[in-house]
C-alpha cells in the first residue's frame, strides 16, 4: 500500500501528538511532593511509619512510611540529614510537622505515600 506523499505530514503530526498524549499520561503527578501541613497522630515503635492528620482535616489518621534518614528541619530551621528527625520519636504523637508527601503507588502492605522531608513545626 502506497500512502500518498501529501498525507505523509498528517500521519508524522498524529504520530507526534500520540506519543506526546501517551507520555503525558504515564508521567503526571510524579516525583513532585505535596506540601502538608499537620499533626503526627502516632509513630510506630521503629519510627520508620506515622499516621497523621492534615489541618485541612483531610488525611485524618492517615498512615505514612517514613523514607529512612529524611532530609528535615528543625523548629528553628536548621536544615539535618543522615538522621532521624528529633521531632518523629517512636511512640510519639501530636507534634505539628510540615510534610513533603510523595504518590509512590505502593502495593500490599507498602503504603502508597512517603514521607520525603519533614519540617518540625514545634
Amino acid at each position: 500500500m502506497r500512502v500518498p506523499l501529501r498525507t505523509l505530514p498528517l500521519l508524522v503530526l498524529a504520530g507526534a501528538l500520540l506519543g506526546a498524549a501517551v507520555t503525558w499520561q504515564v508521567t503526571r503527578d510524579k516525583g513532585e511532593p505535596a506540601i502538608v501541613r499537620g499533626t503526627v497522630t502516632g509513630v510506630n515503635s521503629d519510627g520508620t511509619a506515622i499516621g497523621f492528620t492534615a489541618d485541612s482535616g483531610s488525611r485524618e489518621g492517615e498512615g505514612l512510611a517514613l523514607i529512612a534518614d529524611v532530609p528535615w528541619t528543625d523548629a528553628a530551621g536548621v536544615l539535618h540529614g543522615g538522621t532521624r528527625p528529633t521531632c518523629l520519636l517512636p511512640g510519639s504523637s501530636g507534634q505539628r510537622l510540615e510534610l513533603g508527601i510523595l504518590d509512590v503507588g505502593g502495593r500490599g502492605d507498602w503504603p502508597s505515600r512517603a514521607v520525603v522531608w519533614v519540617h518540625c513545626l514545634n
